[in-house]
């Protein structure tokens, strides 16, 4: 005969702490990207390229090498970015300058 009343408390923590396990890795999941708004500190040493940002210091490393390939595809789509969002403003100091 086999008593499970015994085992009900074993199995309530276990499952209370396997909840807690998958809420902590919900939350690294969401918190994979970041998202970084301005840099304060660049350093190249020893072929990387660090990116200083945030307030607690964190930095962004990249391979000089793999970086620099990868360099003409960022300038492209930055520019392009850039241009759009420049748009978008000319366009919104326009409106403002219509209602004077």
């Amino acid at each position: 005969m086999v008593i499970i009343g015994g085992y009900l408390p074993f199995l309530k923590q276990t499952q209370m702490e396997d909840k807690n396990r998958i809420k902590q890795l919900e939350e690294q999941l969401a918190n994979k990207h970041t998202y970084i708004h301005e840099i304060h500190t660049l350093q190249c040493s020893d072929g990387e390229l660090h990116l200083g940002y945030g307030d607690k210091n964190e930095c962004l490393v990249f391979n000089v090498d793999t970086f620099y390939k990868d360099l003409p595809s960022i300038i492209t789509m930055v520019a392009k970015e850039n241009t759009k969002q420049q748009e978008m403003y000319a366009d919104m100091i326009k409106e403002s300058l219509k209602e004077l």
